[in-house]
Formats: C-alpha cells, structure tokens, sequence
C-alpha cells in the first residue's frame, strides 16, 4: 500500500488532486492506516493513472467518472467520441487518444516480447519534441514500467530491462526506485559489465536522494575494485560523470576525488573506445578542481584543457564531436567565472557567441548551447544577458520547461512586468511534471526569494497539474 505522497509521485497527480478526487468518489484509497492517512493499493495507482490521462484528452470529471464505470466496449465508444470532438486540437492529443484505444484493444492479449515493446514506447516518447514530452506522453513511459515489471522482479532479473526500467526512472527523476531496483539486481549474480552499470546507475540515485556519503562510499569501493581487477582502458568509465563528483563535494571529501582521479588518469590506457569517457573524466577534473581552489590548481587546469583540445583534435570524424566541443567551449566560459574575473567572463561568453554564429552545429545543438549559455548567466545574476541568450535559444529551437523558468526569473530579476513573468512561467508550467514545478521554485534563488511569491509558485504549479 502507498501513502498519498507515495501515490502522487506515482501516478504522476497532485496530493491535492488525489484529496479532491477523494472527497468527490472519483477515486477513493482502498485502506486508511491506523492514524487515519489515506493508503492507495497498486490497481489504486492505475486507476488514478487513468483519471491523469483522460483528464489530459479533455474529458471532465464527470464524464471521466463514467469512463472508469463503463465497460470495455462502452469505454472504447466514448474515446472515439472524444477522437471526432478533437479532429481540430493538436496532432499530438490525437495521437495520444489513438495509443489509449489500441492499448484497450490490445488489453486482452499478452505482448510476445515485453523488453521490445517497452523500448518502443520509450523511443516513441523520446522522438517528441522536449516541450511536448510532458502532459500527454509522459504515460507513455508509466506503460512501458508497466511491461518492464515481470522482467524486473523475477530471478534471475533480465539486465536490459534493469537497464531501460532505470533509464525511465531517470527520466522521471524517480530516484528512489532506481536505487531499490539497482540494489536488488547488484544483490544477485551477474557479469561483471552488468554488475558495474548498475553501480553507477545505484551512485546516481543515491546522490539524487542526497544519501552522498553511501553514494561516495559505493562509488569509492567501485572505482577501486575495478582499478585492481580491470583493464585500464576501462578506468575512465568508473568516474567520469560529474553528477557523481557532486556527492564527493557534498560530503567535503572534492580533495579526495581529485586524489582518487589521479590515480586513475595515470592508469588509464586511451582507445577511441573510450574517448567519450576520458574527455568527460577530464572536464570534471578541471570543474572539480576550480571549485576546491581555482588558483592553486590552475596550472593542472590548463593542462587538462589542453588535453580536452588533443582528444577534440584525435579524429575529426568522431560521433560526440559536437558534444564535447559544446563541453569545451562551456568549460572556458566556467574557468573563467571560477576564476572570479570579471572582463575574462566577458571575453570568453563573447567568444563561445561568436564560436556558436560560425560553427557547423545542427541548430538545435545550437539552440541548446545558448539556452545552457543562459542559464550560465542567470546564475551568475547577469541576468539581461541571460534574458538575451534565452530568447536566441528559443528563436532557433524553442524552450523546455527549465528554460521558460529560467527565462521567468531571469525576467523578474530584470523589472519585467509581472504578468509576462507570469506568462513564462505557465509556460513552463505547460512543460513540466508538478514536482519538477516546486523542485525548479525552491531552487531558484530569485524565484523563491521574491516577496509575495504565491502568485508565482501558483503559475508554474497550475499548469503543470
């Protein structure tokens, strides 16, 4: 059974709509606990699923409460209905409603391969636009969970379905069950390339559960079984996300990591098979260092920026060429805000400007950079420059939701009208799961400082329920 917390992050609604659904006989718990707190059984959590995405085609409450009533073919009868009254909406709704009749079609009849269908509708919802992922994709991957389950939960537990099932996890910032699966799949047999993707993918969630000092303590212990039983070529691999050195800084332990890094670099034997990782390795090295002390570790940091530009420079032709050159480039930018001097800032976002206007990037690789170039800016309070950088982004490929909140309070920080500010935010809103909504306010120090701030949590929280 789930606490109504639990439930909310589950089925993807808010605890105050689950409260309301409730009071109304929409959607009752099917227990209450001893105390008197509401407690929703798991065919609880798919019927409230259903209320989310027939509420998201359109249909009130009223007649989504007969939709749950109705039988499977009434049921079908009423989203046709509802198909012909939206012949004239967005492409995107009717799409939406088209994969909810099949999947009731289809209801009857197990899927001969569970893992393909499931990467299916993963790669369906990938294929979106960011801005459309959100409202009505979004079950998309609550499905493809659903198909995984059998995979997951049996012994011994199918490593691609650990894989993809975290993937989804992940890109629904649920931590915890990526933590609880990879425990459980690290707590049976398995090969050793199975064993160590598990292991990142267990420090990742614990560090998004901020848990950092077992995040560090697995991760220590992975790096160094790996450094005495592997192959150094494969040594990159144990540290080069930067997500995880954040662990290592949140525990004051950065002095550590650095030392640890060392050990690995010298180890290291490069291959173009893992020049991704090596790169990324040495992007976070020179983040890590600036943070602990940008003087006293600069001249390693030129060398390792030198080093980024000889793997760039390794094979024109290599497949994340645009992305490490992205990396690059934003790097320089932050060695010079590490380093604290102003007119440095200057020249170099000026450079990576004029660096984005000549290069032959895709124009969506070039909107991201400008929208990253922003958010660069808006936290370092030169928020004109971000408002400046956020509208290119837009321009060239539109925004997601982080990017219209950051625009937002980028805005506000600058004197704009209020009511525009508010329009942003209820774009973002429009783009965003409701908990990435609160979690984007209270870390944004403009947003969440702003006296008389209701109205703005409101905005960002209305659309996005």
């Amino acid at each position: 059974m789930h606490m109504v917390s639990e439930a909310s992050a589950l089925s993807g609604l808010t605890v105050r709509a689950l409260h309301h659904y409730d009071a109304i006989g929409l959607v009752k718990p099917s227990a209450r606990s001893s105390a008197g707190y509401r407690l929703y059984s798991d065919e609880d959590i798919r019927t409230l699923r259903r209320v989310g995405r027939y509420q998201g085609f359109g249909f009130s409450l009223n007649e989504t409460r007969e939709l749950l009533a109705a039988s499977a073919a009434d049921r079908l009868v009423m989203l046709q209905s509802q198909l012909e009254a939206h012949s004239e909406k967005t492409a995107e709704t009717a799409q939406a409603i088209r994969h909810e009749i099949d999947t009731e079609t289809a209801r009857q009849s197990e899927p001969r391969d569970r893992l393909d269908r499931a990467g299916a509708l993963v790669a369906r919802y990938l294929n979106q636009p960011e801005s459309r992922r959100v409202r009505l994709l979004s079950h998309l991957l609550v499905e493809a969970l659903d198909l995984l389950r059998p995979l997951t939960t049996r012994s011994p537990m199918d490593p691609a379905a650990v894989r993809l099932a975290n993937f989804i996890y992940f890109c629904r910032h649920d931590s915890a069950n990526v933590a609880e699966l990879c425990q459980r799949f690290l707590d049976q047999d398995g090969t050793f390339e199975d064993r160590s993707i598990a292991t990142i993918q267990l420090v990742l969630a614990l560090n998004g559960l901020e848990r950092h000092e077992q995040a560090v303590a697995v991760h220590r212990d992975h790096v160094e079984q790996v450094m005495a039983h592997r192959p150094g070529a494969e040594w990159p691999e144990t540290m080069e996300n930067s997500t995880i050195s954040a662990s290592w800084g949140s525990t004051g332990k950065n002095a550590e990591w650095i030392a640890l890094f060392r050990k690995v670099d010298a180890g290291t034997v490069p291959t173009p098979e893992n020049r991704s990782a090596r790169y990324e390795l040495l992007h976070t090295a020179v983040m890590t260092m600036g943070v602990v002390d940008f003087a006293r570790h600069a001249d390693d940091i030129n060398v390792l920026t030198g080093r980024m530009a000889d793997i760039l420079a390794e094979d024109p032709d290599w497949s994340d060429r645009i992305w490490a050159e992205q990396r690059f480039e934003q790097q320089k930018v932050g060695n010079a805000i590490r380093q604290g001097d102003a007119q440095a800032i200057t020249d170099t976002v000026d450079a990576y400007r004029d660096f984005l206007e000549s290069c032959d990037w895709p124009v969506e690789k070039i909107g991201v950079s400008y929208s990253n170039l922003g958010a660069l800016m808006h936290w370092e309070r030169r928020h004109e420059l971000a408002m400046e950088f956020f509208v290119r982004a837009e321009q060239l490929h539109g925004l997601d939701g982080y990017g219209h909140a950051w625009l937002a309070s980028a805005s506000l920080a600058a004197g704009a009208p209020r009511e525009r500010v508010l329009e942003r935010l209820r774009k973002a809103g429009c783009r965003l799961e409701s908990g990435d909504a609160m979690r984007i306010f209270n870390q944004d120090a403009v947003l969440s400082a702003e006296e008389g701030s209701d109205d703005l949590l409101d905005a960002l929280l209305l659309a996005a329920s």
